[in-house]
């Protein structure tokens, strides 16, 4: 007697467990104009993950793809440097990401890592 097996296709067990991404979620025109300027996005309820990467663009053709400058058990912090109206920013982290701050014309080095607070990069 033959048994037949029916197996699935590996996209839909993947899907099964992959976490969904962020995507800035208060995105609404944020400026630097012409000039540079810090961007300090905050990826909350993040259920504990491991470090995730930070994906985003700007008009003026910047980009940044970052490791977070800190990590702490529900939220990872992520730095950019850019010019320009922020077009799109997501992460491969699961939970809400939002744009905590900007500073125009002041060019910030993330905060140096307290291992005791924190997962250091």
């Amino acid at each position: 007697m033959k048994r037949l097996y029916w197996l699935a296709p590996a996209a839909l067990l993947v899907g099964v467990s992959t976490a969904m991404a962020a995507s800035i979620s208060n995105l609404s025109g944020q400026s630097c104009g012409a000039f540079t300027g810090t961007w300090h996005f905050v990826n909350n309820q993040t259920g504990g993950a491991g470090p995730g990467t930070l994906t985003a663009l700007w008009s003026s053709g910047n980009s940044c793809s970052v490791s977070p400058s800190q990590v702490n058990p529900n939220n990872q912090h992520f730095l950019c440097t850019a010019s320009g109206t922020l077009i799109s920013a997501s992460t491969n982290l699961p939970g809400k990401l939002v744009l905590s701050d900007f500073t125009c014309g002041d060019v910030k080095e993330p905060p140096p890592c307290d291992p005791t607070k924190e997962i250091c990069k």
